[in-house]
């Protein structure tokens, strides 16, 4: 389990060094999700809808009675193996819209790159609804010190139909991380 949330970590690094996100507390890690959602409408016809950060922000807020959305951002939190929306001031979790657990992780020899294949469990639900696909990369100080992390991935996971609310399928991309190393070379490992 341990090894599987280090790799959704690396994942999340890698998607932020290619999209310039930048580290917020030491195991939290701005993150950023490209999803559509897909779902019915009533006259039996499938819907397309655009689904990113500030649509699960204002979801969480709106769930949680928050009208104010300033200061409110989206994280992967890589010790909880969460996406966190938090407050801005001082990284208080409001909600958790996904956790990712179990599945497969594999890293090369020196622990520079890893893939993972993980669970997606939506909020609060304890049963999986879907899978994240990541690539992690990490680097590492002359103390054996994380100081590069990215995750980069394929979402895919289903919300079942709620009171007037039909099932919808979310399916995208996540990226999260530190930023720099911008040189990092290419793992061509496969």
């Amino acid at each position: 389990m341990k090894s599987t949330k280090l790799v959704v970590i690396g994942m999340a690094a890698v998607f932020s060094l290619s999209l310039g996100i930048r580290s917020t507390r030491a195991q939290d890690f701005n993150a950023f999700v490209n999803a559509v959602v897909i779902s019915s409408n009533s006259s039996g016809g499938l819907v397309y809808h655009k689904f990113r950060n500030g649509d699960i922000i204002r979801a969480c807020a709106n769930e949680q009675g928050i009208t104010n959305l300033m200061g409110l951002s989206l994280v992967y939190n890589r010790t909880a193996d969460e996406l966190q929306v938090v407050t801005g001031t001082n990284h208080t979790v409001v909600c958790t819209p996904l956790t990712f657990a179990g599945g497969t992780w594999l890293s090369n020899s020196n622990h520079t790159k890893a893939e993972r294949l993980a669970f997606v469990y939506v909020e609060t639900n304890n049963v999986t609804g879907g899978t994240l696909s990541a690539t992690e990369r990490f680097k590492y100080g002359p103390s054996n010190e994380l100081t590069f992390f990215s995750l980069s991935g394929q979402l895919q996971y289903t919300v079942p139909a709620s009171g007037t609310n039909p099932a919808a399928i979310y399916r995208g991309r996540i990226v999260a991380g530190t930023r720099g190393d911008e040189d990092m070379d290419e793992d061509h490992e496969h």
